[in-house]
């Protein structure tokens, strides 16, 4: 009877130790990834890459056409793509739309509800 419970202790011996090594396992693969995670909150760029964003870069806001002309002075740092026939024509436009707009009947008028 010695002999059997003997066996029977070094089998569970054996499948504690096959656990245990499982565990050490399971517990460096996640200290792995926790220190990959940590990186990657470090750095966002990564871990916008492993989401799959690409990466953008905007001018800078001197850089930048300001149709206004505010604050440029005589000098303009930076030609604009649109010349000015462009931006007269969208004003144009935008004019033309008003008036659209503005001929449109009231709501209190018996016509409005043709309209709107």
């Amino acid at each position: 009877m010695s002999d059997s419970a003997g066996e029977a202790t070094a089998d569970l011996l054996k499948e504690m130790v096959g656990e245990l090594r499982q565990l050490r396992q399971r517990v460096e693969q996640l200290e792995t990834e926790n220190a990959t995670l940590s990186k990657a909150v470090d750095d966002p760029e990564t871990l916008m890459k492993k989401a799959g964003w690409l990466k953008a870069v905007t001018p800078l806001p001197d850089e930048v056409y300001d149709p206004l002309n505010r604050e440029a002075g005589d000098a303009p740092s930076f030609v604009s793509g649109f010349g000015t026939e462009m931006l007269n024509k969208g004003m144009d436009e935008l004019k033309e739309w008003q008036q659209m707009e503005n001929s449109m009947p009231s709501h209190t008028s018996p016509s409005s509800i043709k309209y709107r």
